[in-house]
């Protein structure tokens, strides 16, 4: 212990007497162990840690898999009903319907968000009531009466924390619900597909809100969001094996329905299920700050060379007085590490800040986002990473000077003439490396670059700019038939129309990037011989309005738009997509053909007739195509919930006021939600490609900056050791332009090889990255052209300094001084 106290003091005042060293060393390691601390803080939020739930690795996601056109589908009733039955593997398996309510009762009417769960839903959470109880299976029946829980913040919000809340009234959609308890502060439900405005805010039974035994509906109706708990000690692998069993009872039970191969449920873990999309871009990042620590790390192990080749006569000199080596290296270790913790704890504070940015720009699909921090599972990866780090930098300078001669070094008197030669190639090697490692992250930020400005430029089908949206959920108990919810949306859309500077207003059930969607299974009526003459597909299904197209700027290919005749006494008529077009009629006219999505109320199948084509229209995210669209009138299919699109002559953001207030002169207790402009919807659709290309541009900056100090450094130390040859040179009548050209040659050359072994490092590590590319190949052959000229007029610029300084060389003075 004394001698590691004897240690610290000496590698205090060594640092102290060097204080350039000492900062720019800081400063460096600062930068990559904090971007490593950062980065860090949302792996092990997102990806490590455990979802807060009694043992959560027994939770597990249940999907329904029609194959390749609809790989992963919800669960129908009677499909969950035969789970229960047949699983042997799951202890409980209960399910979740999202949706929104309004809520008029204790303030301004408010739309907020809302889940239907099965009786044992909160068994399979094993989450318990704060206040109150749960909803059990009693209150999940057929003629049960309505019950709901809150969850904490609404209570808070809207009832004032009252702590008599348990056995009163919520009124939601006119109904009135009796409160039954309060879920616990921070509970939240975690699913990768719940299109929940922001959390559930009003948990109820199931079976009352459907009027109905979800268990007994149509197969085909699937809409519930299935859980699974594990029974103790039964792996996931095993459950998925009795999930594929499972599967084939249920064909073998219903085979008219599934009456194909590929019919499956996959099972997943809760975890896994809620992070598959984040998580490569994560494990990705994490590679590009570990780069930036490597660099740092190459940085500051030149210094050390440097620092050593001018101690070899002191570490001579304490050699020859008897010192032991192992003594020497310990000292020389210690000296290292607490420069990287000086360096590290520089780095925690820079992370607090840099954490705080990351949530501020991380998109909003990042699970558990508010949750991420630097906790105290951050604070030992920092410590570990610092000691680690000051090893690595710290043991390699140190052990290649212990290699110098004894004779030598004390001859040498300090001249660094050995140094020079036994460190130079190793201070290259180190510059080739931090080289080779920042073109590694340019090429990545330039494919990110190229990679969000092509999905900037691609065409969505539709024209976001100047159009307002907000979404509107009419009460079933107050809208009731179909000839009320049109009249409600006919005023609307009348009123709307007529604002001044309106272009054109238009509905639609499932607004494009809005999370909403649907989907269901289409017959097209053919000519040719088939099974009663149809073919069948799940397409996505929109019920629009006569304007919709002209306000969204959707263009009409073929045919017509929708009009006021389109209605419940109209002919029945439909609009596809050019996707629907290529699928079935690419060499014929698809107007006049039929389609169907429905039966009469006497069982006859229901055909609509083609009436328009129009651009197929980027729904879930501009980087995805997505299935085949149709489209149908409101009037003709209605739907309590819309989205209202207004396209307006300038800026649209000043029109929500204003549009509001439309909704509350034809009913003044029907709430409006999720008000935003179509551009702020498609920047938020990018937030994720934003985010990657933000932190890779970052980190390839750093980088750069790193190797550009790096090649300088090295340079400019060689240009010193040389002087004396340099000298001699010029005495010798050897030209500046001469002397400039050979020490910018050296540069190069260093430069030059670790370019090529970084581009050969890129093409093979950016095959890792082909899942976060959109339009761009991993071997863009453009962004690595432009990365290597941008780094090598870097390193031309970095090398020029020593190389003047060289070609201005006084041969007398440096002689004069040898």
């Amino acid at each position: 212990m004394d001698d590691l106290i004897q240690d610290l003091r000496y590698g205090i005042r060594t640092l102290l007497r060097n204080p350039v060293f000492t900062l720019v060393a800081v400063i460096t390691l600062a930068l990559g162990i904090g971007a490593n601390t950062a980065v860090f803080s949302v792996i092990n939020t997102v990806l490590l840690r455990p979802l807060p739930y009694d043992d959560p690795e027994r939770l597990t996601l249940l999907w329904t898999n029609f194959g390749t056109d609809l790989p992963q589908n919800w669960v129908s009733g009677p499909e969950l009903a035969e789970m229960r039955e047949f699983n042997t593997t799951l202890e409980e398996l209960g399910v979740v319907v999202p949706t929104t309510v309004s809520v008029t009762e204790g303030g301004d009417p408010e739309q907020v968000g809302a889940a239907g769960v099965s009786g044992n839903f909160f068994q399979v959470l094993q989450v318990s009531a704060a206040m109150g109880r749960n909803v059990g299976p009693e209150d999940d029946m057929s003629g049960a009466p309505r019950v709901a829980m809150l969850s904490d913040g609404f209570w808070r919000r809207r009832f004032g924390a009252d702590p008599e809340i348990v056995g009163s009234s919520v009124f939601a959609d006119g109904q009135s619900y009796t409160i039954i308890g309060v879920l616990p502060a921070g509970f939240r439900l975690f699913h990768p597909d719940l299109q929940f405005p922001d959390n559930v805010d009003l948990w109820v039974p199931v079976v009352p809100v459907l009027g109905a035994d979800y268990t007994q509906l149509n197969r085909g109706s699937h809409f519930l969001r299935a859980f699974g708990r594990m029974r103790p000690g039964v792996t996931l692998e095993q459950a998925r094996e009795d999930m594929h069993v499972v599967a084939r009872q249920i064909q073998e039970k219903s085979p008219n329905y599934y009456d194909f191969e590929g019919w499956d449920i996959t099972t997943l873990s809760l975890h896994d299920d809620l992070v598959e999309d984040v998580k490569p871009a994560l494990l990705i990042l994490l590679g590009a700050v570990a780069f930036v620590l490597l660099i740092a790390c190459a940085n500051v192990a030149n210094l050390q060379l440097t620092r050593t080749a001018a101690r070899e006569r002191e570490i001579a000199v304490r050699t020859a007085v008897g010192a032991a080596r192992l003594r020497l290296v310990r000292q020389f270790v210690t000296e290292s590490v607490l420069l990287s913790l000086i360096g590290g704890a520089f780095g925690l504070l820079g992370a607090f800040g840099l954490v705080r940015s990351l949530i501020l720009f991380a998109p909003d699909a990042l699970p558990r986002r508010g949750d991420i921090a630097i906790d105290g599972g951050v604070l030992v990866f920092t410590l570990a990473i610092a000691v680690i780090t000051g090893v690595l930098f710290g043991l390699a300078p140190v052990y290649h000077g212990f290699k110098a001669s004894l004779v030598e070094s004390l001859k040498e008197g300090g001249r660094g003439a050995g140094a020079s030669s036994r460190s130079g190639r190793l201070r290259s090697s180190l510059v080739i490396a931090e080289v080779a490692l920042a073109l590694v992250l340019l090429i990545g930020a330039g494919l990110m670059t190229r990679s969000f400005l092509a999905l900037q430029a691609s065409d969505p089908g539709y024209k976001s700019d100047n159009v307002m949206t907000m979404r509107i959920s009419l009460p079933e108990s107050k809208y009731g038939s179909s000839q009320e919810v049109a009249q409600f949306y006919d005023q609307l859309l009348e009123r709307a129309a007529s604002l001044p500077g309106v272009v054109a207003a238009g509905t639609i059930s499932h607004l494009p990037l809005s999370g909403a969607y649907a989907s269901g299974t289409t017959r097209v009526n053919q000519s040719e011989s088939r099974p009663e003459d149809e073919w069948a597909l799940e397409a996505e299904r929109r019920f629009v309005s006569p304007d919709y197209f002209r306000a969204m700027g959707v263009q009409v290919v073929q045919g017509r738009s929708f009009d006021q005749l389109d209605n419940a006494e109209g002919q029945p008529v439909a609009i596809v997509d050019e996707r629907f077009v290529q699928r079935f009629w690419a060499t014929e006219n698809p107007i006049g053909k039929q389609v169907s999505i429905n039966r009469d109320a006497n069982g006859n199948r229901v055909w609509r007739e083609v009436v328009g084509v129009v651009r197929h229209s980027k729904h879930y995210n501009l980087s995805t195509v997505g299935r085949e669209q149709a489209y149908y009138p409101y009037k003709q299919v209605p739907s309590n919930a819309m989205y209202l699109a207004v396209r307006t002559q300038s800026d649209p953001s000043s029109m929500s006021a204003t549009l509001r207030n439309l909704v509350w002169a034809i009913d003044p207790d029907q709430p409006v939600s999720q008000v935003r402009t179509m551009d702020d919807l498609v920047a938020a659709s990018v937030s994720q490609p934003r985010f990657n290309l933000l932190l890779f541009t970052a980190f390839g900056a750093i980088g750069l900056a790193l190797a550009t100090v790096g090649i300088y450094g090295v340079i400019s130390y060689s240009v010193t050791l040389r002087s004396h040859e340099i000298g001699v040179r010029m005495a010798l009548g050897a030209a500046a332009g001469s002397v400039l050209t050979l020490v910018l040659r050296q540069g190069m050359a260093v430069a030059g090889v670790g370019l090529a072994l970084g581009v050969g490092a890129a093409i093979g590590l950016s095959q890792l990255a082909t899942s976060l590319l959109y339009a761009v190949s991993p071997v863009d052959p453009v962004t690595y052209a432009g990365v290597v000229i941008v780094l090598g007029a870097v390193a031309t610029a970095a090398c020029s300094g020593p190389a003047l300084r060289a070609s201005r060389v006084d041969p007398i003075e440096v002689l004069r001084r040898e």
